[in-house]
């Protein structure tokens, strides 16, 4: 067996090269055919009402099943640790001031986080973020 003056490989016969190229762009084709089938899925479904009820997309390629779902984050995985930390604050009725003060961050930081928190969370109120982090239905009342 020869090898590869450069690296020191064994020297692949060049037929061998051949058939694992045409591997590769087979399993290039398939990904591609697989993704063509998911944007074609999801274009269909973004239309109906029920779009969040039923997979996005299911199929069996190969053996394998690909079955994609959508999935809605709970509230309080959306945040970060220090909006966390915020918000939980904010739960227990401190102002924005006194948040900042036990947190040895600026006013202006503590506003920045309701903002994001607000924007994440899809509310505009404190009672609100409170309420959809707590699982608590503010509408009903």
């Amino acid at each position: 067996m020869s090898t590869s003056p450069a690296v020191g490989f064994p020297a692949a016969p060049i037929h061998d090269l051949a058939r694992q190229r045409r591997k590769v762009v087979s399993d290039d084709e398939t990904v591609r055919s697989l993704a063509r089938s998911l944007v074609r899925r999801v274009t269909e479904l973004c239309d109906g009402d029920s779009a969040m009820r039923r997979p996005l997309l299911d199929l069996t390629e190969h053996g394998v099943r690909c079955l994609l779902v959508p999935v809605t984050p709970e509230a309080h995985d959306l945040l970060s640790p220090r909006e966390h930390e915020v918000a939980r604050m904010v739960s227990r009725g401190y102002t924005n001031k006194q948040i900042a003060g036990v947190l040895e961050i600026s006013l202006n930081t503590v506003s920045a986080h309701m903002r994001r928190i607000f924007t994440k969370l899809g509310v505009g109120t404190r009672a609100a973020m409170v309420a959809a982090l707590t699982g608590e239905n503010l509408a009903a009342v």
